[in-house]
């Protein structure tokens, strides 16, 4: 495992987009407490992350994903089903036990769900929060600073932007209102991989084998 470098969280007053449906949307969320937020930069060694990505670019891609898939106002973006609870364990369940060993906020926690965003530009995230108790975001592809795709986080009246960084980690409690932007240029694929958790006192059996289809994404 890479030594673990603390990123720079930026954190500023008002709101972070200042659209009036975004705005509407989180108005509703109510106040939110952040008890924790970790991101650590150079997570896995380096050919571990070449690994991935030579793994997303097998993803296969579907374009029928939304931060919130039961409101019809929120934008569609792309998503790959990597592995669920009831699936046969695959590479990304054992970088999930290798985040899992080296992260001690999450070792009472297990992975029910571990999927794929797909972004291109026009393609920005809404404010939602995701199910679970929490989760883990990784960014697994070389990227730009002037391409966007930034993940947005609101907890009271802060507003908090994590810049999208190659083998980047971010953990997050999963209540926070937050989105992912989309890239603000063209022919570019803004991809992150969601590890959704849940408590291990939280474990109900009957609710890993149903369909993944009509969850939020992270």
């Amino acid at each position: 495992m890479a030594e673990h470098a603390w990123a720079t969280i930026q954190r500023n007053g008002g709101s972070t987009g200042g659209k009036t449906a975004q705005a509407a949307a989180l108005s509703q969320m109510g106040p939110i407490e952040m008890t924790e937020m970790i991101v650590k930069d150079n997570f896995f060694k380096a050919d571990l992350s070449n690994l991935i990505v030579r793994a997303v670019d097998a993803c296969q891609w579907s374009y029928n994903h939304k931060s919130d898939m039961n409101n019809p106002a929120h934008n569609k973006f792309f998503v790959s089903y990597l592995w669920t609870h009831s699936s046969e364990d695959n590479f990304f369940h054992m970088l999930w036990k290798l985040i899992h060993k080296q992260v001690p906020s999450v070792q009472d926690y297990y992975c029910w769900r571990i999927i794929a965003n797909g972004q291109v530009k026009g393609q920005n995230g809404n404010w939602h929060a995701d199910h679970g108790d929490k989760t883990v975001l990784y960014f697994p592809i070389e990227w730009a600073p002037q391409w966007g795709g930034s993940t947005h986080f609101k907890i009271g009246d802060s507003a908090t932007e994590i810049q999208n960084k190659q083998n980047r980690i971010l953990i997050f409690d999963s209540n926070i209102p937050h989105y992912g932007s989309g890239p603000t240029v063209d022919n570019i694929l803004r991809i992150s991989i969601a590890f959704n958790l849940r408590t291990n006192k939280a474990y109900d059996p009957t609710k890993e084998t149903g369909s993944v289809q009509n969850l939020s994404h992270i």
